[in-house]
Formats: C-alpha cells, sequence, structure tokens
C-alpha cells in the first residue's frame, strides 16, 4: 500500500526508494490522489450487521474519494437548445438544466 501511495508523484516515490519512511498525511495523500486519477480504487471489508469496519469504511470514503469540488465543470445544455457550462459545485440546481449523453 506504501508503494501505491508512493507512486502517486515523484517527490514521494523518490523518499520512498531512498528508503525514508512515508508519514501517514503522505499515504493518505497519495492513496487519494490516484483514486481521484481512476489509478487505483481502495477496497475495505466490513459487516453492517455487526457494526464492524464500518466506521473505517465512512472514514475511507471521507479521506479518498472525491468531492463535489473535486470535479470539473459539466456540458450540458438548456431547454432551449443551448450549450452552457455549470460548474460541478453549485447551491442551486436550475430545473431547465439537463445533462447531455
Amino acid at each position: 500500500m506504501v508503494e501505491a501511495a508512493a507512486e502517486a508523484n515523484e517527490e514521494l516515490m523518490n523518499k520512498y526508494l531512498e528508503g525514508i519512511a512515508l508519514t501517514e498525511a503522505e499515504i493518505k495523500q497519495g492513496l487519494r490522489h490516484r483514486t481521484i486519477a481512476h489509478e487505483i480504487t481502495p477496497m475495505l471489508c466490513g459487516s453492517a450487521f455487526k457494526n464492524k469496519g464500518v466506521q473505517a469504511m465512512l472514514d475511507a470514503v471521507v479521506e479518498y474519494l472525491p468531492s463535489p469540488i473535486d470535479r470539473p465543470a459539466v456540458m450540458g445544455e438548456n431547454d432551449r437548445g443551448v450549450s452552457e457550462e455549470r460548474p460541478a459545485m453549485t447551491r442551486r440546481r436550475s430545473p431547465r438544466w439537463r445533462s447531455r449523453s
């Protein structure tokens, strides 16, 4: 897992190859970067029935998966057929806007 995190960027990889231990924050940053880039997929297991691993899974969602502000703007078409760009994170949703498939 540390090696996968180190492959996120050259600085972390150099540190890893020199034998310097990566900090927990660097490992999480590397895993998050690679997860958002669709290079790796974090896997966790647990049991909601016995409440084992549920909190760890929720923490991993927050730490590794992209938030709405990490996503790029979305191109779409309004009800008049005009193309427009909408930021991925908005407070107000326009009912006239629909995604172009």
